[in-house]
């Protein structure tokens, strides 16, 4: 265990919201705790329903929710679970990158110069169609640094559906 802790560099913490020790990865030499976590997260869910100018009164619904329980999750009251924001995301047409990285960009790159690169590209990635994207992937692998033959079975799985589907 102690193995693990040490590879991810992840440190002990006390969390008020958690009543148990917990390891957390620090970004930028801080560590955000969860009610800061579940703060930045109800900010990104205001700000992506607001960028689509979509009012409470008529996401809520679409939800199969009031518009004060959502208000909630907005004013970060309530803790959104996974599956409600994955169902968010349908509804307001949002990536989980644009609701998660402003409050954990530390998934997505160990600096912030890497995070934001690593989204950009994400969101740019998210632009092209099949085929272009394959010949990204064929590019990438080609030039994996790590040597490892995932590329290649992800590569394989690709090739094989498009195959199926160009069947169909």
């Amino acid at each position: 265990m102690k193995q693990w802790i040490n590879e991810l560099g992840l440190q002990q913490v006390d969390d008020p919201g958690i009543d148990k020790p917990v390891y957390r990865k620090p970004f930028d030499g801080r560590i955000a705790l969860s009610a800061e976590l579940e703060n930045l997260i109800s900010i990104s869910l205001r700000e992506a329903r607001d960028k689509r100018k979509l009012p409470r009164s008529k996401l809520a619904p679409l939800l199969g929710i009031t518009k004060q329980v959502y208000g909630r999750y907005e004013n970060g009251v309530s803790r959104l679970t996974v599956s409600r924001l994955i169902h968010l995301c349908e509804v307001l047409d949002a990536t989980p990158e644009e609701i998660i990285a402003p409050a954990a960009p530390y998934l997505w790159g160990e600096t912030e110069t890497k995070a934001v690169l690593l989204l950009a590209t994400i969101v740019k990635l998210r632009t092209f169609d099949e085929e272009i994207l394959q010949d990204i992937f064929s590019l990438l692998s080609r030039i994996d640094e790590t040597g490892s033959d995932s590329g290649d079975r992800a590569m394989k799985v690709a090739s094989t559906s498009a195959t199926a589907d160009d069947r169909e």
